[in-house]
């Protein structure tokens, strides 16, 4: 099995990091992946999975990916993405702060992020659905959707570090951080990350987990993501009708030859 190490076992920290206000459905520490029928039942009842999303359908979608198994068929460098300071007058960040240069020093500098790049991050059950993902629309905003009771939003890429990435993890004690992959085309990179700004950005869509891959409202964190690079004809649609935040970069066709860049 693939996996990356990056020396966070071996460092030890005394933070004092204030955490963003996330929903309850966000937070991986604080949520147990409970696929019985009766969390099932529960999803269905408060309107997070639809009613014609069937029990098994459900449970295939959480399960039928895994993130080791997309580190071993998508792996990326280990390589801390670089991302562009949010004003002139910011500083760049690819290190969180500086209690974490020990831990960016295990990994060799990494690419700076783009527009269009994919998101994908182990460190959320986004309450029905194991995994979270978000589409860069430029190199320091990320738009996503959190989970339920929550809309569409953008987010700075240091917020999405803070909140799924490798400061979430070291705050943990976990291995959470967040793969970023990239189609070699800017010019699709671009349509999608565009078209997902035109379509979401600003918009007060609710949050279910359904099978329709069209309509725009309700919608979820990788179908968002799916639909924004469908849009450019990049991506093959996926089997079961759910585009899962791990089997995203499964969809991408050949000739978009995606690639991991690295993590944030």
């Amino acid at each position: 099995m693939f996996k990356k190490s990056f020396g966070f076992a071996a460092l030890v920290f005394s933070l004092s990091l204030t955490s963003p206000n996330l929903s309850y459905a966000e937070d991986l520490s604080q949520l147990e992946n409970d696929f019985s029928k009766s969390a099932y039942s529960d999803l269905v009842e408060e309107g997070v999975v639809d009613k014609s999303l069937s029990y098994n359908s459900w449970v295939d979608a959480n399960t039928e990916d895994s993130f080791e198994e997309l580190e071993k068929e998508f792996p990326v460098p280990n390589k801390l993405m670089e991302v562009e300071p949010e004003s002139k007058t910011a500083k760049g960040y690819s290190v969180p702060s500086k209690t974490f240069s020990t831990m960016a020093a295990a990994a060799s500098k990494g690419p700076v992020l783009k527009k269009g790049d994919i998101l994908v991050s182990n460190g959320t059950f986004s309450y029905g659905l194991t995994g979270h993902a978000g589409i860069a629309i430029s190199s320091s905003k990320v738009l996503h959707i959190s989970g339920a009771k929550t809309n569409p939003k953008v987010i700075t890429s240091k917020q999405w570090q803070d909140r799924y990435g490798i400061v979430k993890g070291q705050v943990n004690g976990t291995k959470i951080r967040t793969n970023v992959y990239r189609v070699s085309s800017t010019k699709v990179a671009s349509k999608a990350a565009d078209w997902s700004t035109k379509n979401y950005k600003g918009k007060k869509y609710s949050y279910m987990i359904t099978s329709n891959l069209s309509s725009k409202n309700p919608t979820y964190c990788s179908k968002i993501v799916y639909q924004a690079y469908s849009s450019a004809k990049a991506v093959n649609y996926p089997s079961g009708g759910i585009a899962t935040p791990y089997g995203l970069p499964s969809y991408f066709k050949s000739d978009q030859k995606l690639k991991g860049m690295g993590f944030l």
